[in-house]
């Protein structure tokens, strides 16, 4: 199974644990080396890499560039994990001549051409190379591609998935899952352009609305790719630049026959079968593990035939299933353990299906979860029916997300958490931000610079997140609040006036030099100890208003993983809550691809005063610093077994979780025990 190219960012999750809170963001994914030829059954053929466009001067600020890189960042991971080379190259290398020498260019998410990138474009197409184009709101690139692109249109909860049609080039998924919720909608203008995929609503029937559309010069969808369906989206990738460029095609079928059936612990297909072979099988499982083993030494036998008869896309095909087929005997051979907490972040609010809280609490119980912890208020809104704070668009759209999810997980017998991320208002309403700015509540820097924070020391903004928590354990049967972003954005934060006001109180005296002294000066000590002290209290009183409406409830927090340093960076003394029982349990966001590593985190966390049977180890299966297959989630997950972890936390509940992992985990390791 092919591995995601994550080395960059372990590195950084690695210096982050060490002690440099908060990590940066994580750089794209390091590109193969380009390919010049590869080598098939009729002899060498020459592939120039795409380039991928990162968003530079096309993205009008800095909260759009932040944006359109992780976009950018995500597609070039797809391409690497499936063989396909590329190069990166900012808007303005593109303008300075950075396609000359390629085929195809990918604009992941390039909102507004400047006028020289549009005239370098220009020429790359005159001279025959083709485009992948997500999302631009630029009328004269599509003019350039022969076709029309349409004002921004809101399509929130109408649309579930595309689906291409029988224009469309060989090798495409019939289908790709994504909820987007709106489109820059783009037609055919030129005669040979053609709508290749329609959007579906979520409950599959056709909308009409171009998905996809192809010209001479390449592709372009109304939309961005958004994270989920995973392997879907790969093999799309694939297929639309084996449709530009046939040496793609070439290129992702040498990846897929080297590393097909490896699952990322052999060195081939052949090893890999031999392997599982001896491994020792649970009594409940015995049966039918031979023929799937039998199965999958033929499918290898096809892959490798097919590639020697030149059919690259056919052999596509057939390593993939190989990899699920030896990916489902390794899942079978595991074994499940119980009691054991199993938790899953739900970032989105609305569960799998939105709307259907029932068919995603099922999903959830039949792979063996516990708990889950849907995202019932960011950005200053909520997804539930709140007195305090403006309800998000998801209300009006699915109704009440909180009720129907404690409604449908009591029904599954699985736990609610609702998980609240407090102070950060980036994405929030413009109105909302401004009201909190001009009353002086958000953070600042010590440069004066304001940030899009609310400041954790003004009692109005403690009394107000700590009222968010309280209304939930007071109207809605959940399990548990869990607390995240519960700390400051970075060291760099906050040195608003009011902080200088309170801790000045707090010291009675004048900071002279502020806030040179209480930064790096005589007061700094004094200063990260009273910050601290601003969350620290947080928790405290939202423990004890949570006892005072009901002591069973469960109070939690998700964490950074380096507890002996983010107490000063961030001022999550989060060792501290655990010591004096504050938190019930603790989540730290242990995101690595190495589970020697996840172990260890675990270790140092655990032997924490206070900490044993407490802390849920947090796994990145899609998180931003590490991506997980269904084989590396069981290898975390036995090692935090056999580190004596209690349970363990997923993120994110979205479709790759599902379909790629969860699909997995439930045929062994998190399966009913005995079975």
């Amino acid at each position: 199974m092919a591995r995601p190219f994550g080395v960059a960012a372990g590195a950084v999750l690695l210096l982050w644990a060490q002690g440099c809170a908060p990590p940066p963001p994580p750089p794209p994914p390091v590109p193969p080396k380009p390919v010049s030829t590869v080598q098939t059954p009729s002899g060498p053929v020459t592939v120039r890499p795409v380039v991928v466009v990162q968003p530079s001067s096309s993205a009008p600020n800095r909260a759009e560039r932040l944006y359109a890189g992780k976009v950018t960042a995500r597609l070039a991971q797809w391409l690497a994990e499936a063989g396909i080379p590329y190069t990166l190259a900012d808007d303005d290398a593109v303008a300075a001549g950075a396609l000359e020498k390629s085929a195809v260019a990918i604009l992941g998410y390039n909102p507004e051409l400047g006028l020289r990138e549009r005239f370098a474009l220009r020429r790359f197409f005159e001279r025959g190379g083709k485009a992948l184009v997500f999302y631009s709101s630029d009328p004269r690139l599509a003019d350039l591609m022969g076709l029309r692109l349409e004002s921004y249109a809101s399509f929130a909860g109408k649309l579930g998935a595309f689906r291409f049609g029988p224009a469309a080039p060989a090798g495409v998924p019939a289908r790709v899952e994504q909820e987007s919720r709106s489109l820059r909608p783009v037609f055919p203008a030129a005669a040979s352009a053609r709508v290749i995929a329609v959007w579906e609503d979520p409950l599959g029937r056709p909308t009409g609305e171009p998905a996809w559309v192809q010209s001479d010069r390449g592709f372009w969808m109304s939309h961005i790719l958004l994270e989920g369906d995973a392997a879907a989206k790969r093999q799309m990738l694939v297929a639309l630049l084996g449709a530009c460029d046939r040496g793609f095609w070439e290129a992702a079928a040498a990846h897929a026959v080297a590393t097909a059936g490896t699952l990322g612990l052999y060195r081939d297909a052949g090893r890999t079968i031999a392997a599982l072979d001896r491994l020792p099988v649970p009594p409940a499982r015995e049966g039918g593990l031979q023929a799937s083993l039998a199965q999958a030494a033929s499918l290898r036998d096809n892959m490798l035939r097919e590639r020697r008869a030149g059919d690259s896309i056919e052999a596509c095909r057939t390593a993939a299933l190989l990899d699920a087929a030896l990916t489902e005997v390794y899942a079978r051979l595991q074994t499940s353990r119980s009691p054991e907490f199993r938790g899953v972040w739900n970032h989105s609010g609305t569960g799998l299906c939105a709307g259907d809280w029932a068919e995603t609490c099922r999903i959830l119980k039949e792979a063996g979860m516990t708990a889950v912890f849907p995202n019932v208020f960011r950005a200053g809104m909520t997804t539930y029916a709140s007195r305090l704070a403006p309800a998000s668009d998801t209300v009006q759209l699915y109704g009440d997300q909180l009720s129907q999810c404690t409604q449908a997980a009591r029904a599954h017998g699985l736990e609610t958490h609702a998980w609240i991320l407090c102070w950060n208002l980036e994405d929030a309403p413009p109105a909302l931000v401004a009201g909190f700015r001009r009353k002086g509540r958000l953070q600042a820097s010590a440069k004066g610079e304001s940030l899009d924070w609310l400041c954790p020391s003004d009692p109005a903004n403690r009394a107000w997140m700590a009222e968010i928590a309280l209304e939930i354990a007071e109207r809605y049967s959940v399990d548990g609040i869990h607390l995240d972003f519960v700390r400051y954005k970075s060291k760099d934060y906050c040195y608003c006036a009011g902080c200088r006001a309170r801790f000045e109180r707090h010291i009675g005296a004048r900071v002279r030099r502020w806030p040179a002294d209480a930064l790096t000066g005589p007061l700094a000590e004094s200063y990260r100890d009273w910050r601290r002290r601003q969350i620290t209290d947080f928790v405290a009183d939202v423990r004890s208003k949570l006892r005072q409406v009901n002591p069973r409830l469960k109070l939690s927090a998700a964490v950074y993983p380096s507890f002996a340093t983010c107490r000063d960076s961030i001022a999550q003394d989060w060792a501290e809550w655990l010591r004096l029982g504050w938190l019930d349990f603790a989540c730290p966001m242990n995101y690595t691809e190495s589970s020697s590593k996840a172990a260890e985190w675990y270790r140092l966390q655990a032997a924490l005063p206070g900490a044993a049977g407490r802390v849920y180890s947090g796994l990145g299966v899609t998180a931003a610093e590490s991506r997980l297959d269904a084989v590396q989630t069981i290898a975390q997950i036995g090692a935090l077994r056999g580190a004596g972890a209690p349970g363990f936390m997923l993120f994110d509940l979205n479709r790759t979780l599902e379909k790629d992992v969860l699909k997995y985990l439930k045929m062994g390791l998190t399966g009913p025990a005995g079975r």
